[in-house]
């Protein structure tokens, strides 16, 4: 699916005839901060690198991840964002089917798809606040599956226990786990499964720069597994798989991520609360539980999901993500990120007028 993600401030740029830079991206689920200060510089100062190949295998940029885990660099390989290694991952481990906790990223879907693979959806319900139906997981489980795992997730917000997900896996380990933890780095305590004791060999785990970071036009994240499984995925990693902007780029950040990820965290737990406040005050929506830095809202009222979002975009020049394309959410859906707080309230006073007129 090339269309229908969060972010396509260029599309719609052009069909509404403005500057990407007019519209106000709720839509995308990067850090409600800008980059660390001083990241551009760095880039331009290192512009000329260009004219070299990148190193081959991101060698300094997987050391480095490494020691800031605890973990072996032949067990990270860095790739141009996590979306190639969601498409090659059934390419390469062939499962028999490939089963989905959603609602969520419709990728992972896309990806089974691609493959010719039968896809199970185990799905959350919305009277439970969408939790994660962890039960008909267990009870669906066969040899030699793939199971795709959002977590935290997108676009509900619900977190899963690295505890849970590491007995899942121990106690089944002719099926392979894909645990996406793109957005894992917004949530605070050691809710990681890269801080695990003891690894399993059939987990895999996704992790991104672009969200946290809020560079995901660089195009930079990384998959860590374990042998012998790492193996499948080192003999059919492409060659300079990172541009040397990107790997300058992870490598510079890490040096910083101490700081700026408590930055995050400290910005997003005030600001979460204050925003939930005022939106459980908004009539004509229902607001869910989240542990991360977006909200899934569900319009009431017989209010269209689609009329809300254009509106919006279209009067107001804000962009919040249409959830339709989620599969399991029935209903008006509608997801937005946090931004800075003068953008946050701007969303809200917009939403509110919104609301508030015949939809």
């Amino acid at each position: 699916m090339l269309r229908g993600h969060g972010g396509e401030i260029y599309h719609l740029a052009r069909q509404l005839g403005i500057s990407p830079r007019e519209i106000q991206d709720h839509s995308s689920n990067v850090s409600p901060l800008p980059p660390p200060a001083g990241l551009y510089e760095r880039l331009k100062e290192s512009l000329a690198e260009i004219e070299n190949l990148p190193e081959v295998d991101s060698f300094s940029l997987r050391h480095s991840l490494a020691e800031f885990y605890g973990l072996s660099p032949e067990e990270i390989i860095p790739s141009s964002g996590t979306t190639e290694w969601i498409f090659a991952i059934p390419r390469l481990l062939k499962p028999k089917r490939v089963l989905i906790l959603g609602p969520t990223y419709s990728d992972y879907a896309d990806a089974a798809r691609i493959n010719g693979l039968k896809i199970l959806y185990l799905l959350a319900r919305e009277e439970e606040n969408f939790a994660p139906p962890l039960k008909e997981l267990k009870a669906s489980l066969r040899p030699q599956d793939l199971v795709f795992i959002c977590n935290p997730n997108n676009p509900t917000g619900v977190l899963i226990s690295p505890e849970t997900l590491s007995s899942l896996a121990k106690k089944n380990p002719e099926t392979f786990f894909v645990i996406d933890e793109s957005y894992m780095d917004f949530i605070e305590g050691e809710n990681s499964l890269l801080n695990l004791d003891v690894f399993p060999s059939n987990l895999i785990v996704l992790r991104s720069f672009s969200k946290i970071y809020r560079i995901p036009g660089l195009r930079l994240g990384y998959l860590v597994a374990k042998a012998p499984l790492n193996k499948i995925f080192w003999e059919n990693t492409l060659p300079w798989a990172v541009n040397r902007l990107a790997q300058i780029a992870g490598l510079w950040l890490l040096e910083r991520a101490p700081s700026y990820l408590l930055e995050v965290k400290n910005f997003v737990s005030f600001e979460k609360e204050r925003i939930w406040q005022k939106l459980s005050k908004l009539s004509g929506i229902k607001v869910f539980p989240t542990k991360v830095h977006f909200f899934l809202l569900k319009l009431l009222e017989s209010r269209k999901a689609t009329t809300v979002w254009h509106r919006l975009l279209t009067e107001k020049h804000i962009l919040v993500r249409e959830a339709s394309n989620f599969k399991g959410l029935e209903g008006e859906f509608l997801r937005f990120a946090l931004r800075s707080k003068a953008e946050n309230d701007r969303l809200l006073e917009a939403l509110e007028e919104v609301l508030c007129e015949k939809t």
